[in-house]
């Protein structure tokens, strides 16, 4: 007999996915499938175990596959696919969230509900019974990850308690409120006991959180930030990586401060309070969202800026209440394979009618017109909505690039959109936009910088904050907190990596182009690559490989 013939790149690709979602049904109902929607994901540290030696074996078979044959794509894809494989053995190896983040147990806790509510892809008694079914689940897994927690960093213990307050709240309140017209009463018996085990069980977890002595350190160290940048197909040295974003800040900040000048020639220091005075009623902010989006969509399509599948545009909703504390607002767009709830969302977070006369002023200064404006471009026109927009419109897309989530490509899109919209005139003749604008470009230098500082350089948390605060112009209670999300989330440096390296390719592509280059092509066809590490778009758009930076 003949040796067996070798598995094809569509026949991994189709087993690891597989895999992977019935691994993770939680994020499979994200992503729009719904074969497992009453399953919770199984976090105990034996399953993570054969799941990393799976995810060994797959990488092993798609490195020995020789994909010369193959049309470039899927050459493409076949990279993109190990990167992905990379990413998550870095997670389940080196960071092992599931041994030292509280966090990692309570939102895998809130997602499994959340997701089950978020769309109306199948009737409200299906989702109910979904919902009860995993609930009914969450115990378990929250006692298994109060059991395998070790080495907790104090900053991790506390951003899971305040993660927690939200979950209690989510599904004390929110959860029996979403099912609230089903009229099955055994049905809703069942949601109020499996809601009362689980509020108790949350409850616990925050007993077990009270209980902890931290330990350990959520410093990564420059190996493992090497090999994350390595998923992202990013072989830059740190040192070099790290320059550029000073760089960058230098820049920023030089822009920022001609802007306050613009704003206000007397008195430029006072030009970020004339801003934050420049605000709508909160029963308006909803409103004034929607005509944002619509002048962006505009101004957009007259401008040919970027080919827009369609003119559909997303609906302004309040942010979830659990969600409230985390974002001012956020796009939350269809997962790459659902079929039925196919509305994307805009949420923008309410202000809180319980705040004194005083702070929800000073909440109103948060969300001020030009600061909106600037978010609605990255969340939406042309930033995350338009990416949804372009997944939806390419269904031939293989498995791979659907799922394809780079974050430096994702966030760097909609960071660099900010700065394209400026560049291409929107509000040209409103020097307040631009210095929003450049307010948030500061604020993604400064994550850039605390996040490579934090883990690869020896900066402090204490150290990172006044980073935020000095030099992007934070107040103190927002630069920590910015300053805390980078111990738990590194790679936030990719809304930075993300845009220098798109505005790279843009430049190398002038260059060769001359007067050929159109702007509109050159992001139809980021955009046509899909979510995936800039390395393969700029390889794709240009025939080779070359430098990121």
């Amino acid at each position: 007999m003949g040796a067996q013939a070798a598995p094809s790149l569509d026949a991994l690709e189709k087993a690891h996915f597989d895999a992977e979602w019935a691994a993770a049904p939680v994020n499979a109902t994200a992503l729009g499938l719904h074969a497992t929607d009453g399953k919770l994901d199984d976090v105990s540290a034996a399953v993570i175990a054969e799941r990393t030696a799976r995810l060994h074996r797959e990488r092993d078979a798609l490195a020995a596959l020789d994909v010369k044959a193959l049309p470039q794509r899927r050459q493409d894809d076949r990279d993109i696919l190990v990167a992905s494989i990379d990413r998550e053995l870095i997670e389940n190896e080196r960071i092992q969230s599931f041994r030292h983040n509280p966090d990692f147990y309570v939102n895998l806790a809130t997602a499994a509900l959340y997701s089950l509510i978020d769309r109306d892809f199948a009737p409200l008694p299906v989702r109910m019974r979904d919902v009860v079914a995993r609930e009914a689940q969450i115990p378990a897994m929250l006692a298994t990850g109060a059991g395998q927690l070790d080495q907790v960093p104090a900053v991790f213990v506390e951003i899971s308690k305040e993660d927690l307050a939200g979950a209690i709240t989510f599904v004390r309140d929110n959860v029996p409120a979403a099912f609230a017209d089903v009229k099955d009463k055994a049905l809703q018996a069942r949601l109020r006991a499996t809601t009362r085990t689980t509020l108790a069980a949350l409850k616990a977890f925050q007993a077990r959180l009270d209980a902890i002595r931290p330990g350990g350190t959520f410093v990564l160290g420059a190996d493992t930030i090497h090999a994350m940048l390595a998923t992202e197909m990013v072989d830059t040295p740190i040192a070099t990586i790290i320059a550029a974003g000073r760089a960058q800040l230098a820049k920023d900040q030089a822009a920022f401060h001609e802007a306050a000048r613009a704003v206000d020639p007397a008195h430029p220091d006072q030009a970020l309070s004339e801003i934050r005075r420049d605000h709508v009623a909160a029963p308006a902010l909803n409103q004034l969202v929607r005509d944002q989006l619509t002048d962006a969509q505009t101004y957009v399509t007259a401008h040919r800026l970027v080919t827009l599948p369609n003119m559909t545009l997303p609906e302004v909703l309040d942010t979830p209440g659990f969600e409230r504390s985390l974002i001012t607002a956020a796009t939350d767009w269809p997962g790459a394979f659902e079929t039925k709830a196919t509305t994307s969302f805009y949420y923008v977070t309410p202000i809180d009618p319980k705040l004194s006369p005083a702070q929800a002023e000073e909440s109103l200064e948060d969300d001020n017109t030009p600061s909106m404006l600037n978010i609605t471009v990255h969340e939406a026109m042309p930033g995350h909505f338009v990416q949804g927009l372009y997944l939806r419109a390419n269904p031939d897309w293989s498995l791979t690039r659907k799922s394809a989530q780079s974050y430096a490509t994702t966030e760097g899109w909609a960071h660099y959109t900010e700065q394209m919209m400026i560049e291409q005139g929107f509000h040209a003749s409103d020097a307040r936009l631009h210095l929003a604008q450049l307010q948030d470009a500061l604020l993604r230098d400064c994550r850039f910088l605390a996040s490579f500082g934090m883990h690869t350089q020896g900066m402090t948390l204490q150290q990172a904050t006044g980073l935020m605060q000095h030099e992007c112009f934070q107040s103190s209670v927002m630069a920590y907190k910015e300053a805390r999300r980078g111990t738990a989330d590194p790679e936030y440096y990719s809304y930075l990596l993300g845009k220098l390296m798109i505005l790279h390719l843009r430049q190398d592509m002038k260059a060769t182009q001359g007067n050929a280059f159109s702007l509109a092509a050159f992001h139809d066809a980021l955009l046509g690559a899909g979510l995936v590490p800039m390395k393969m778009i700029r390889r794709e758009m240009t025939g080779r490989d070359g430098a990121m930076l």
